[in-house]
Formats: structure tokens, sequence, C-alpha cells
């Protein structure tokens, strides 16, 4: 999809990716204490906030620059920091202690990703995939100890969620 229309969708508002997903805050104690945090493809910063609520330092990336003016404005006085980028194109430059990684599912990007992780680090993931009995991410984070993680069907698609560590 395009910049202008997400912007759109942030401009009218997404009321349901206002609150922590379920999965997200089913997972969080597994989380490493706290630390660096980085929220790819962020949209509103549902768990930007969250994270940033409990103390962590958060990087949030976005390709909508509206949803990263409303994310600054919301973070204000936390330690947010909001970049809007194409994420196919964002590079990663620092090292991360946990990464959240909802709704954006491109196979180039695994490999930054689990490059960025620090030892010990943790990736939360939510994706929306195909068919969940066709499509399997698990072979894109072989590099990292499996937590938690399974597929299940939902309407006309399949979605994907785990937690993964950084040996």
């Amino acid at each position: 999809m395009s910049r202008m229309l997400w912007n759109e969708r942030y401009t009218k508002g997404l009321p349901s990716l206002e609150i922590p997903d379920p999965y997200f805050l089913s997972m969080y104690e597994q989380f490493p204490a706290g630390g660096k945090a980085l929220d790819v493809a962020a949209g509103s910063g549902r768990h930007t906030l969250y994270l940033a609520e409990r103390g962590w330092e958060v990087t949030a990336v976005d390709f909508s620059d509206v949803a990263m003016e409303q994310l600054s404005l919301r973070a204000e006085g936390l330690k947010v920091r909001t970049v809007c980028a194409d994420l196919s194109a964002f590079e990663i430059a620092d090292k991360y202690d946990l990464i959240v990684l909802y709704y954006y599912f491109d196979v180039a990007i695994f490999p930054a990703i689990i490059d960025a992780l620090k030892p010990g680090g943790v990736l939360v993931l939510k994706l929306a995939i195909e068919r969940a009995a066709d499509e399997n991410i698990l072979p894109l984070l072989n590099e990292l100890e499996q937590l938690n993680y399974s597929q299940r069907p939902v309407k006309h698609r399949g979605v994907a969620e785990g937690l993964f560590r950084k040996i």
C-alpha cells in the first residue's frame, strides 16, 4: 500500500490498533527486564507506548509520517524516538534487547533484524501469512532459539505468532 493510503488510515484512526496485542501482552513476562527496543512497522505505537511506559528506550519505525507524528505527540516525556522510513530501505544501525515485528512481512528484512538483536535479545512477532498450513517462517529464524511459536488460520489467511531469543 502507498504511504498516502496509510496516512489516510491513521488520520481517520484505527481504534483496533490502539491497545497492545493480546499475544504481545502474554509474552511480555519473557522479554528482557528492560533496555533498548525497536518497534518495526510501529503504526500508531501501541507496543512502543506500552514498552516506553515501563521504562524501555524505544525506537519506532513506520512508513506513515502521520502515524509517526501522532506517536511523537502521544509519547511526549517518554524515551521514544520515531523514524519515518520505508522499511524495505531502512538500515538498522543499532543493537536491541527487544525487537517487535507486527504485521510487516518482508523476507528480506529478517537477516537485518536478527543481526540487530543483542545476544540474549528477544524478537516478538505476529505476521499475516497466506495460509497457516502452507507458509512457514521458521527457516527465516533458524539462528534464533524458539521460545514460543504457533500458526493458525484466521478468516481467509493465516497468522504466525512467535517469540525467539538470540543465543
